[in-house]
């Protein structure tokens, strides 16, 4: 009998203070929410409120978004001193004095939501919530701004796109020679990327050269973006007139060389001879003293003395 009242009363026991751990809790749990912004491809600091003593207490981190609901990072602390660890990849525990904060880094479109810092106190038992912190993270993305055509039936299609971009919000216009187009005239595709970014692409159909150009503004951006565009066809008539305008300056060119060899050649063959040096043989005429005298022309080619004796004067 006494057995039995003693077990009694020890579940009586465990039950009130069960209750007034639970009403105890609901009066530590305390709730913070800030609100921050980042770029795509940052970092954000999920921020809990720590404060030092002899009880174990863990934090878990949580994301709660539309693509995603589970514990990114659980940390357990006993007597200020880290017992366990598990994270995510992308988070980095920062343990200061008063406080202990998580990094997340490389943050993407589909990161955005809501994060939890919970801390919670298991020893003594029973666990009871002590904080509740969260931090609404925002990803934002600037849209990548491009131009392009494609030949179409009656001249050009340019195709402006604005692509990767968050929030969903951004004006997207095309201009002719400075002024905005009806947008009536232009056809609009919007869709959206497996990460949760957005892509807009509008394209416009044209025939003329007039300066045509892509306005872009969104949320991201520091100033609204334009990028200007020129049909091939109008290109290809600018190639043209260049490539007259080559053709006739080469032309020109050759005859000019032409005319200055033609003309060096001509002077070069005009020229008074020039007297040789080499020298010449002159013909002395010896006279025979035989027969009529007749003159006989001199050789060069050195006599023998016999012949020299044969001659009488």
């Amino acid at each position: 009998m006494i057995t039995s009242v003693s077990i009694f009363v020890t579940a009586c026991k465990w039950m009130l203070l069960s209750l007034f751990s639970a009403v105890v809790a609901g009066h530590t749990s305390l709730t913070n929410t800030s609100v921050q912004t980042v770029h795509r491809g940052a970092s954000v600091n999920i921020s809990c409120r720590y404060k030092p003593s002899d009880e174990t207490v863990s934090f878990d981190v949580k994301l709660e978004n539309n693509y995603s609901n589970y514990i990114l990072c659980s940390v357990k602390i006993m007597n200020n001193s880290l017992i366990s660890q598990s994270c995510k990849y992308n988070v980095r525990l920062i343990w200061i004095l008063n406080g202990i904060s998580f990094e997340v880094s490389y943050l993407q479109i589909n990161d955005t939501g809501t994060y939890k810092c919970v801390q919670t106190r298991t020893i003594p038992p029973p666990s009871v919530v002590l904080r509740d912190d969260r931090t609404f993270v925002q990803v934002i993305a600037r849209p990548t701004v491009s131009v392009s055509q494609t030949r179409a039936l009656d001249g050009f299609t340019i195709l402006c796109s604005s692509e990767e971009f968050y929030p969903s919000a951004i004006e997207q216009v095309w201009m002719r020679n400075g002024e905005f187009q009806n947008i009536s005239q232009t056809l609009n595709i919007n869709k959206t990327n497996p990460d949760g970014s957005f892509t807009l692409h509008s394209y416009l159909n044209t025939s003329d050269c007039e300066n045509y150009s892509c306005w872009v503004n969104h949320s991201t951006l520091s100033q609204p973006t334009s990028l200007h565009v020129l049909p091939n066809y109008c290109n290809k008539d600018q190639v043209d007139v260049w490539i007259a305008v080559a053709t006739s300056a080469l032309l020109i060119l050759a005859v000019l060389i032409l005319t200055v060899t033609c003309e060096r050649y001509r002077r070069a063959h005009h020229r008074s001879p020039v007297q040789s040096d080499t020298p010449t043989y002159v013909q002395n005429e010896i006279y025979s003293s035989l027969g009529n005298h007749h003159p006989v022309p001199c050789s060069p080619v050195r006599l023998n003395a016999s012949q020299h004796q044969g001659f009488s004067l």
